[in-house]
């Protein structure tokens, strides 16, 4: 039984097609699973206070620390956020205005 030469071009198509379809739908999934993820700590004024934001999400307010009583450098960084890659950085730097 002999295959023609038509038919494996066919097979190797197909073949390949499927593969760059999946190659395709892994990266649309890795791409899409990434922008979900918060990436970014943020220490960031909230009122009269810090908030620790992890993406949009408010995760900690520090309400002992009063911004009116800080360097106005400090409010002004603050005022715009400043941002950490972990958690633990943060909340490092709460205990320079926390102490």
């Amino acid at each position: 039984m002999t295959v023609s030469k038509k038919k494996i071009y066919a097979i190797c198509a197909i073949s390949i097609s499927i593969s760059i379809a999946v190659i395709i739908i892994a990266l649309s999934y890795a791409a899409k699973t990434k922008k979900q993820e918060p990436t970014q700590w943020v220490l960031h004024s909230y009122g009269n206070n810090v908030a620790l934001y992890n993406g949009e999400n408010i995760i900690e307010v520090y309400g002992s620390i009063m911004l009116d009583t800080l360097p106005e450098e400090d409010r002004r960084q603050l005022d715009n956020g400043i941002a950490f890659l972990t958690r633990e950085e943060a909340v490092s730097a709460i205990e320079d205005y926390d102490g």
